[in-house]
């Protein structure tokens, strides 16, 4: 039988599982303990989580939590989790910052969208605009053709306008006289 602290861990991670909109697998090996803590300050800054699991608690938890099997594969070596509460990408950039003034830093995956992505894949999922820049893009993109259905309106207005001002300022045509009998 397990002992409960075991439990109450693996509780306790399937919880951060289930609340994350996206988990990253950092591999911390050689990095020094003022870096890594400079690293949770920042990603903390952003709302995120890290923490430093068990392996075997780690798989326990997130089979438990619907994530694929292969997640096994990327929970080898000393693994640091990283919890994405909003935005999935944020933490992904600040990472991605980190990991060019850190050279011990490594992601081993990431798990978005119930999709698992291997370590190649990250540098994809860091340039990923964020929710913010993905909504302006589609109010951009249905603006368009409204800005555009609109300035034809205007255009159409206008042109109406000038031709109603051309007829006002029209002399008026003269009074037509009756036709005089023609001499005999």
């Amino acid at each position: 039988m397990p002992k409960q602290v075991k439990v109450d861990a693996v509780a306790g991670l399937k919880d951060k599982i289930g609340k994350a909109s996206a988990l990253y697998f950092i591999d911390f090996t050689k990095l020094a303990a003022n870096d890594f803590n400079a690293l949770r300050r920042k990603l903390g800054e952003s709302k995120v989580t890290v923490r430093v699991v068990k392996n075997r608690l780690a798989l326990r938890a997130l089979t438990e939590s619907g994530v694929p099997a292969e997640i096994e594969k990327l929970l080898t070596g000393p693994t640091s989790l990283v919890f994405a509460s909003d935005d999935p990408v944020a933490p992904a950039r600040v990472i991605r910052e980190q990991m060019r003034k850190m050279a011990a830093l490594k992601v081993k995956g990431a798990y978005l969208d119930r999709v698992l992505y291997a370590a190649d894949r990250f540098d994809f999922i860091a340039a990923l605009p964020t929710k913010n820049e993905l909504r302006a893009q589609v109010v951009g993109v249905l603006q368009g053709p409204i800005w555009g259905l609109v300035m034809s309106l205007d255009g159409l207005l206008s042109e109406f306008v000038w031709v109603l001002d051309q007829v006002k300022d029209r002399p008026a045509p003269a009074a037509a006289t009756p036709e005089q009998p023609a001499a005999a």
